[in-house]
C-alpha cells in the first residue's frame, strides 16, 4: 500500500508577501529574496537586486529555473529584460543575473524528477 501525502494549496496576499522576511541571499550584499513556497528540493519566491549588483554566473545541476521580470530591468542570459519578461533556464545551463536600476524577479527553482533519488 502507498501511503498518500495530504497537499495543501498555498495563497498569499500582496500584504502577506510584503510581509514575508526578506534573506541576503549567498551572503551577496543587495541582492535577497523572499521565499514563497517550498517543498524540501523545489522552491518558489521574489528575488531582489538592489541597482548595480550582480550574481556571478552559476549552474544548477539538476533544477529548472524558470524566471519572470516583475519590476525593473534585469540582464540574463546575455540580454536585458524589462517587466513581463521571462525566462528559462534548463538544469545544467549556466547563467547569471546583473541590474543597473535594480529588479524583481519572481522564480522557480524546480528540480526534475529524475534528479531525485530514492534509495
Amino acid at each position: 500500500m502507498t501511503a498518500i501525502t495530504m497537499q495543501i494549496p498555498t495563497v498569499l496576499t500582496a500584504g502577506s508577501i510584503e510581509a514575508l522576511p526578506t534573506e541576503e541571499l549567498g551572503g551577496q550584499h543587495g541582492i535577497e529574496h523572499r521565499m514563497l513556497w517550498h517543498d524540501g528540493t523545489s522552491r518558489a519566491g521574489v528575488l531582489t537586486l538592489a541597482p548595480g549588483c550582480s550574481m556571478p554566473a552559476h549552474t544548477h545541476e539538476a533544477s529548472h529555473h524558470h524566471m519572470w521580470v516583475l519590476d525593473g530591468d534585469a540582464e540574463l542570459l546575455g540580454r536585458r529584460l524589462g517587466p513581463g519578461s521571462y525566462v528559462h533556464i534548463p538544469a545544467g545551463v549556466e547563467h547569471d543575473i546583473a541590474t543597473v536600476d535594480g529588479c524583481s524577479v519572481y522564480y522557480l527553482y524546480l528540480v526534475q524528477p529524475e534528479a531525485i533519488r530514492t534509495d
